[in-house]
Order: C-alpha cells, then sequence, then structure tokens
C-alpha cells in the first residue's frame, strides 16, 4: 500500500496527501482507507498522550479512489463544520492537473454542464437542457471549471483546473465531453485514450488535486496547501 503523506496538522484540521489507489473512505472489507489510516494515526498519538478511545476524523469532500490530491480534514466538530460551509458556499479554491488525450484547443476557457448519473451504471453524464428539463425531479446538477493548457506533446495535453463546482466525477467527465479524455481514465476514456494508456504503462487516472486554499477554522487566515502528482514526475 503506498504511504500517506502528512503535510500539516495542528489542533483543527491535518492536511494528507492521498495517493493514486487509496479510496478516500468506505474502502471494502479487509481494505484500508484514508479517513481509516488518518484515524488509526491520530489515535496512536492520542494515545501517546494519555488520552482514550479513538481520534476525531472529520471528512468534508472527497477524492476518487484513482486520483490523488490534497485532502484536509477536521480534527473536531467545530472546524469541520466550518470546512464544510466553505465547501457549501463555494469559497474555497481547489485546483487540479489533468493529461488529457489529444491537443486541446482552445488552450484555455470555461466548461459548464449540467450532470447526472446513469441508472444502469452509476457513473456520471451530461445532460442537455432538453433532458434537464424531463429529468427535473433527477439529480441534475450545474458543474462548472475553468481550464488552461500548461504543455503540450505530440498526443497529450497537461491541464490545469481550478474546479468552481465538486460534481460526482465531473472533470472526468467534463474533458471526456469535450473529446479529450484523462490519460489512464477507464471509465469514460476512449478506444484510443486507453490505448495509449496502455502503451505507456500507465494503470491510474492521471488527475490530482495538487492544491487546496480556504480560510483556516481558527485563525481566519487564508491557507493553502500543494503537492506535486506523480505523474507529472514521470512525465518529466
Amino acid at each position: 500500500m503506498k504511504k500517506i503523506e502528512y503535510i500539516y496538522e495542528d489542533e483543527d484540521i491535518i492536511v494528507c496527501h492521498k495517493p493514486a489507489g487509496i479510496a478516500t473512505e468506505g474502502a471494502g472489507p479487509g481494505k484500508m482507507d484514508l479517513v481509516s489510516q488518518v484515524r488509526n494515526y491520530l489515535t496512536r498519538k492520542s494515545r501517546q498522550e494519555g488520552k482514550k478511545g479513538p481520534a476525531y476524523v472529520g471528512t468534508v469532500y472527497r477524492l476518487d479512489q484513482p486520483v490523488e490530491g490534497v485532502v484536509v480534514m477536521g480534527k473536531n466538530k467545530k472546524a469541520t463544520s466550518s470546512l464544510a460551509e466553505q465547501i457549501k458556499k463555494h469559497t474555497t479554491d481547489k485546483y487540479y492537473y489533468a493529461l488529457c488525450y489529444g491537443d486541446v484547443e482552445p488552450k484555455e476557457g470555461h466548461v459548464e454542464n449540467y450532470l447526472g448519473r446513469r441508472e444502469d451504471s452509476g457513473l456520471a453524464i451530461i445532460v442537455s437542457e432538453e433532458e434537464k428539463v424531463r429529468l427535473i425531479g433527477g439529480d441534475v446538477k450545474k458543474a462548472e471549471l475553468d481550464y488552461e493548457v500548461v504543455s503540450s506533446e505530440e498526443k497529450t495535453s497537461l491541464m490545469r483546473i481550478k474546479l468552481l463546482t465538486g460534481r460526482f466525477h465531473q472533470i472526468r467527465v467534463q474533458m471526456a465531453g469535450l473529446g479529450y479524455p484523462i490519460i489512464g481514465d477507464t471509465k469514460y476514456g476512449t478506444k484510443e485514450s486507453l490505448q495509449y494508456s496502455e502503451e505507456k504503462g500507465i494503470k491510474t487516472v492521471c488527475l490530482a488535486c495538487y492544491k487546496f486554499g480556504f480560510k483556516h477554522p481558527t485563525t481566519g487566515k487564508r491557507v493553502f496547501f500543494e503537492i506535486k502528482p506523480e505523474f507529472i514526475d514521470h512525465e518529466n
């Protein structure tokens, strides 16, 4: 199992670098997820300080299992509530890197769709305005992001994305909808992108939440935490 890196910790929050391949929470029987590992880590520390019982860990957002990146958790209910409220009001800053198949054009832009989920597979799907009207009683939500191309190779484009809404599989389905699926994405990729991923030996989704900014629950100061994704190291 890949090792979790603890980037920052104080009395209120703990910030982790979640590796690709580990579920944020809710892993199946016999599997360890991020939340469980963080709780075990904090509980061990608490016992060394003479405290009893399991440590509190409050989750406010998830990263998909094959996606790596920055995950912030609350160490008490007050901090967790503050983080959750910021995410609800879209006052956090969440940035991603994505390695997409194809030469993305235009080189920067704003993407806006309505997303739903298929009944048969559970995967995300872009819904047209007409379908949205028909499915008004269903779980259809507006999804927005801004992107810019950082660099381009023969068959790929490295993109920097600012996520403006946090929907299920949002970046993955929206980039695929533009015709530029993310390398290594077996759920939303095309035959060509999957063949390229196989040729390059890429076995995980080349998507990472590399930077997350928010107002600290106690100090009120704006803080940012950043990591360098493994697939960028691999590319370079």
